[in-house]
């Protein structure tokens, strides 16, 4: 094994440097995994432009998969393995980055929901990288994996191209299932197969909440988005209609969401593109009862205008979806991924781990997930 590590580490806004760190020695509840591959989240990209509250030092990078490469002989007592056997050296795996503190309030009384933490440490950007032993982010060559920690394995078969994927397909089969919690199927109150979904723009969250839409039935669903292309693999992925926001007004945009649907409206839309405007006008597209799910919007801007009369007279539910709830929806996305329904890999590009830093600080093109392979 190495005794060094090379990382690219932010060091403040728009400072983004190769690093060389210490491989550490790993203590007796710890771990340590060799990358293979690491996407770049619009999180990540947000986070070195300065376009969220962070603390600096950090390296960024949270959807990962790696080898682990040593664990301590207490490891398995203080990292949990999701839904299989306890890790071993050797395993393929991927990493929840939030580690929740089992403390607060919400982890006391709302213990299925841990995105609630408020204590929560994640890999990435709390965890900086000026504490040893320094390497808590993905886009390194080893990545030190702490106490708390949930790990899950890639299934044997899978290519690390798309174990990659797991991570923000779980944000959007989150989604899903966030909406049959908030709706009532026993009285026919979910979007089942009748529904129409609307997908405000269309990059990695967006085209993997239309895919899990899709996956769970949903027959008429509306992608919209600015790039053609991204419209073009959409319909690829399950999309029945697209719309670009360039060639039509709001307007035209709420009308043809309700000639598609019969004249009821959207019983889902998912705001995906961090745009505020896309908010009111999704609440325009709703059918009554109906929900739209804000998923875009990690980092401030400014205020989005609705309409509150249409909210209270057809009581529209506004719910904010900041990630999955559970490690589980990570083994589903490996299950969904495996299965190959879909051309997954069209999904994907490719980026060499010594181009990465020039590639991010440079014109990114308008890749749905761009992979830094180690």
């Amino acid at each position: 094994m190495a005794t060094q590590s090379l990382a690219l580490e932010c060091t403040g806004p728009n400072q983004l440097d190769f690093t060389q760190f210490d491989v550490p020695d790993v203590e007796h509840d710890c771990a340590l995994i060799q990358i293979q591959r690491c996407g770049i989240c619009g999180t990540d990209i947000h986070g070195i432009r300065g376009m969220r509250d962070m603390k600096y030092p950090f390296i960024p990078g949270h959807e990962l998969v790696g080898t682990v490469v040593e664990k301590g002989s207490g490891a398995n007592k203080t990292i949990k393995t999701i839904g299989d056997e306890p890790f071993r050296e050797g395993d393929r795996i991927t990493v929840n980055p939030r580690i929740v503190c089992g403390r607060c309030f919400y982890c006391q009384n709302i213990p299925q929901r841990p995105e609630m933490c408020i204590n929560a440490r994640t890999y990435n950007s709390s965890i900086t990288s000026d504490i040893p032993p320094h390497l808590f982010g993905g886009w390194a060559e080893y990545m030190y994996i702490l106490p708390g920690s949930e790990i899950i394995k890639v299934p044997e078969g899978l290519s690390d191209d798309l174990a990659v994927l797991a991570e923000p397909f779980a944000c959007g089969l989150g989604c899903v299932e966030g909406f049959r919690r908030e709706h009532d199927w026993i009285v026919g109150d979910g979007f089942a197969i009748e529904g129409t979904v609307v997908i405000f723009g269309v990059g990695a969250i967006g085209m993997l909440t239309l895919i899990a839409f899709r996956l769970c039935g949903a027959r008429s669903i509306i992608a919209v988005d600015l790039d053609d292309d991204k419209l073009t693999l959409a319909k690829e992925f399950g999309a029945t209609e697209i719309l670009n926001p360039s060639r039509s007004t709001a307007d035209d945009r709420v009308r043809f969401v309700k000639q598609v649907s019969q004249g009821i409206g959207a019983s889902v839309v998912v705001e995906a593109c961090g745009v505020p405007g896309t908010i009111g006008e999704g609440v325009e597209m709703l059918r009554r009862g109906g929900t739209i799910y804000v998923i875009g919007h990690l980092f401030n801007t400014k205020p989005a205008e609705i309409n509150p009369r249409k909210v209270c007279r057809d009581e529209l539910r506004i719910l904010g979806n900041y990630a999955y709830s559970s490690s589980r929806y990570f083994s589903l996305a490996f299950r969904l991924l495996a299965e190959g329904e879909l051309p997954y890999e069209k999904l994907v590009t490719t980026v060499p781990f010594s181009e990465s830093r020039q590639y991010i600080l440079g014109r990114m093109p308008h890749a749905i997930k761009t992979v830094i392979v180690m």
